[in-house]
């Protein structure tokens, strides 16, 4: 088992030295770790200030609004599937509360966490079954840190795409806000930006 330890410093070394977008410096490092055990990337999220909540509790007011508007603003940024934004966010908002209900298999974990006035989910899964021996590891962060855009039509701008590492993958999408017009959508007023990371970890080699 590998830690989060000397390729995530240098991939941050790199990200810093060579200008990296403004919202991988808002992701969190574990995020985007070359480590493929859950406990250890969890236990790296708490090091970085995010406190993961237990279980089967329910997750907080203000946190389950700002983890519904990331869900929201994502879908409707892709395929809404003819739906409205208020109809997308009333059906995240119910959603949200189970998120944190799902039960612990060997092949997908899931937690919610916050820091501050931010949220995000943490996706820890074996795809295909666990038969490849891929580990991915998908974190969407609701952040009042970053940047807002300003001209949307509907309070949120298009979707940012970088591919951060291709050899493991790392890839990061981004989406700025317009608070101002979203305020008859939600009640959250600090998240300005939601970021999504994917890290693809492949298989282990034999040592």
């Amino acid at each position: 088992m590998r830690t989060t330890g000397s390729k995530a410093g240098l991939l941050a070394v790199m990200l810093a030295a060579f200008g990296a977008p403004a919202a991988a410096q808002t992701a969190p490092q574990a995020c985007l770790a070359d480590e493929r055990d859950f406990d250890v990337l969890l236990a790296s999220l708490e090091a970085e200030g995010w406190m993961p909540l237990e279980p089967g509790a329910p997750v907080p007011a203000d946190a389950a609004e700002r983890i519904a508007l990331a869900r929201t603003i994502f879908y409707a940024s892709t395929d809404r599937g003819g739906s409205t934004l208020p109809e997308i966010m009333d059906l995240q908002r119910r959603t949200v509360p189970g998120l944190a209900r799902r039960v612990d298999t060997d092949l997908a974990k899931q937690r919610v966490l916050t820091r501050g006035d931010a949220a995000m989910t943490f996706n820890w899964g074996l795809p295909q079954q666990g038969r490849l021996g891929i580990v991915e590891v998908i974190c969407r962060i609701a952040t009042p840190e970053g940047e807002t855009t300003t001209g949307t039509d509907e309070g949120f701008g298009p979707s940012t795409f970088e591919v951060l590492a291709e050899e493991p993958l790392r890839r990061l999408m981004a989406i700025a806000l317009e608070p101002a017009l979203l305020s008859d959508l939600t009640t959250d007023t600090a998240t300005v930006s939601i970021v999504e990371t994917v890290s693809v970890l492949n298989p282990e080699e034999d040592q």
